[in-house]
């Protein structure tokens, strides 16, 4: 029987190799472990695009129901910190109609906010004292319109006048809000968390909506 042991060379040798061996499960197990992270992300963030998607075409679809207008308008409405008189944004959108189960006009507004710990929100405000935010890491939000002939609206027709009823009723609006038939909003999200390994650009969907009570015959 041979009973010579490892020798130090043959020590060191077995050692190093354990360690490569080691440390090569450890790097893929950390690289899976990232990508399926990164995965993670991606589908949260589409996820959070299909919340913001569904809510604006579900009140977009029903704008001036029940003959209300201005249906959709660039500011926001309400209660709650409305927008001055012919003021004009391209990053919020108020729309106004009769709920099938309301028997009064309700106005819900949609916008974007930062809260305290700089996380960028889309918002949907009741019009009254509620405001709540409906998906986070929104970085881009955008509203576009067009006429019955399918030809943009500039947003500085909205702001230039003749004013709905008159010129200086606290309730005014631009009579070019009457002409809207068609909006386009885009809708731009980023990630929760920062990959620097595997970056992953933002996502921007788009919602175009041709409110069926603007388009009645």
């Amino acid at each position: 029987m041979n009973a010579r042991g490892f020798s130090f060379i043959e020590l060191l040798v077995s050692m190093a190799i354990t360690v490569v061996v080691t440390t090569g499960m450890f790097s893929f197990i950390h690289s899976a472990r990232g990508v399926f992270e990164v995965d993670f992300e991606h589908t949260d963030m589409q996820q959070r695009a299909r919340v913001a998607i569904d809510a604006l075409f579900r009140d977009l679809v029903m704008a001036g129901a029940g003959s209300q207008t201005p249906a959709v308008a660039p500011f926001r409405r309400g209660d709650l910190n409305p927008d001055l008189p012919g003021s004009v944004f391209s990053d919020r959108i108020s729309i106004l109609y009769v709920p099938p189960d309301a028997g009064a006009a309700g106005v819900t507004t949609y916008g974007r906010r930062v809260d305290a710990a700089g996380v960028p929100h889309l918002t949907r405000y009741d019009g009254a004292a509620s405001e709540m935010p409906l998906v986070d890491q929104v970085v881009g939000l955008r509203f576009e319109y067009f006429d019955a002939g399918g030809m943009s609206i500039a947003m500085d027709r909205f702001a230039d006048g003749p004013w709905v009823p008159n010129a200086v009723a606290a309730d005014r609006f631009d009579a070019d809000l009457q002409k809207i038939r068609r909006v386009r909003a885009f809708v731009r999200f980023r990630l929760a968390q920062i990959f620097v390994a595997a970056p992953i650009a933002d996502l921007e969907v788009v919602v175009e909506v041709s409110p069926r009570n603007l388009n009645l015959p």
